[in-house]
């Protein structure tokens, strides 16, 4: 007959020898790093110093997971504090009197006080878009600069520091504003949704936001969208369209160059028409989705003119299309195209005044009829 006692009692050894293993390998970890008894001096020492660069790098970790994922947070929510704040209240006579002559959207006062940088206020309704705008003396300092003066990696949003906007109202033929793409979801953050990989949906978000505000000390005006780009910076992807550069237009040749050039390179077409003296807005961020460096989201919108509708009609909206085949970059064309050459235009020429059915420009001396 079996020895019951002692199979049981065996049966437990393994379990029992498992368990001071575990305690052996745990206290073996510990010994190797802390200071034990028995350690020489010089494995002291070593062990000290692992411990305190063990420490110095958590304490860093905690800094960088700070300074990159809450601060940028907790300035927005901040900055968004003080413009609800100005923005509920009326002016001083103060503030009013310190407006430069001739400007009459004295509700900015306020934010002119504030930072005489200031130049307008942009928005596009129901969206998370709903800025002042400042103007440095280059385009680097607002880039990590906020609305106040301070430090801050969400910079505010600027206009290219060659815009002009005189106290007649006059502005550049091409207004160019830059705002960063922020996870917080703020300043250009949103605008990228006129143009993510899934166009269907991008589309939609064209139609129910189509027009943008941006009214300066001087003027109000809104501006109708005509052109969704995505843009390389870098020659190495092919070639770059200079649209920074194109502030003002010394000719129609030029003025048409780039109206064509936004609709060439186009996701979309609104059907906004365009004749030389046209303002342009032009709002300019960067873009993460498709993975390639240096990336931008160009958006292009053409300023309502006097007596002209200030929003698309139903009918206008529901023409909104698709462009089957986007002027792209060479990389672009590779990952969306399989590298096929870019196929032509399939907008209107009728579109842009003084634009011929061949793709030539009506010159200066040329007749327009």
């Amino acid at each position: 007959m079996p020895d019951y006692k002692s199979v049981m009692i065996s049966s437990k050894k393994p379990g029992n020898k498992k368990k001071r293993k575990k305690e052996n390998a745990f206290l073996a970890i510990l010994r190797g790093l802390i200071p034990w008894k028995g350690d020489s001096i010089g494995e002291i020492v070593r062990k000290i110093v692992f411990l305190v660069s063990i420490i110095a790098l958590c304490v860093a970790v905690v800094i960088i997971i700070d300074k990159y994922l809450f601060e940028p947070v907790r300035v927005k929510e901040q900055s968004d504090k003080i413009i609800i704040e100005l923005s509920n209240r009326e002016p001083t006579a103060d503030e009013i009197e310190e407006l430069p002559e001739k400007a009459i959207n004295t509700e900015y006062a306020p934010f002119y006080a504030l930072n005489n940088d200031f130049v307008g206020w942009l928005a596009i309704k129901n969206i998370n878009v709903n800025y002042p705008v400042v103007q440095g003396k280059d385009n680097t300092h607002y880039l990590e600069t906020d609305f106040y003066g301070n430090y801050s990696q969400n910079g505010t949003i600027f206009a290219d520091y060659e815009n002009v906007f005189k106290n007649t109202g006059e502005t550049s033929a091409n207004t160019i504003l830059y705002g960063h793409n922020l996870r917080t979801e703020n300043f250009f953050a949103e605008i990228t949704e006129y143009r993510r990989v899934n166009l269907d949906n991008s589309l939609e978000f064209l139609k129910q936001h189509p027009v943008i505000e941006f009214n300066t000390l001087y003027e109000k005006s809104k501006y109708k969208i005509f052109s969704v780009m995505l843009l390389n910076t870098r020659e190495e992807y092919g070639e770059v369209f200079n649209y920074p550069a194109m502030i003002d237009f010394k000719s129609r040749e030029e003025f048409n160059y780039f109206a064509s050039e936004c609709l060439d390179r186009s996701e979309f077409f609104t059907g906004v028409d365009m004749k030389y003296g046209d303002k342009f807005l032009t709002l300019s961020t960067c873009e993460f989705e498709v993975g390639l460096y240096d990336m931008r989201i160009v958006i292009v919108a053409r300023k309502v003119r006097e007596g002209e509708s200030d929003e698309f009609t139903e009918e206008q909206i529901a023409a909104f299309r698709r462009n089957p085949d986007p002027k792209l970059c060479d990389t672009m064309r590779e990952l969306y195209y399989y590298g096929e050459e870019w196929s032509g235009r399939y907008w209107d020429p009728a579109w842009i005044e003084g634009f011929k059915k061949d793709g030539s420009f009506i010159t200066e001396d040329e007749s327009l009829e």
